[in-house]
């Protein structure tokens, strides 16, 4: 199992969709068998940890709109 004082040190890349300003800032970080998602602006709030195909899914529908609120 993946903690979250797992991903204190991964490399974290905050989305190009985030824009400059909050809210709505996120950053994703990747092991080998994990994804992690995390709110940029708060970082050492809670850790969304994904199986990395899990994670790719979930990226996949979010290109494609599926979770848009407008």
């Amino acid at each position: 199992m993946v903690g979250q004082g797992d991903w204190d040190k991964a490399s974290w890349r905050k989305s190009s969709w985030s824009g400059s300003d909050p809210p709505g800032c996120v950053s994703i970080a990747v092991s080998a068998s994990y994804g992690a998602v995390r709110d940029t602006e708060n970082p050492c709030r809670t850790i969304i940890v994904l199986p990395r195909a899990a994670l790719r899914q979930v990226l996949e529908e979010i290109k494609k709109g599926a979770f848009d609120l407008r």
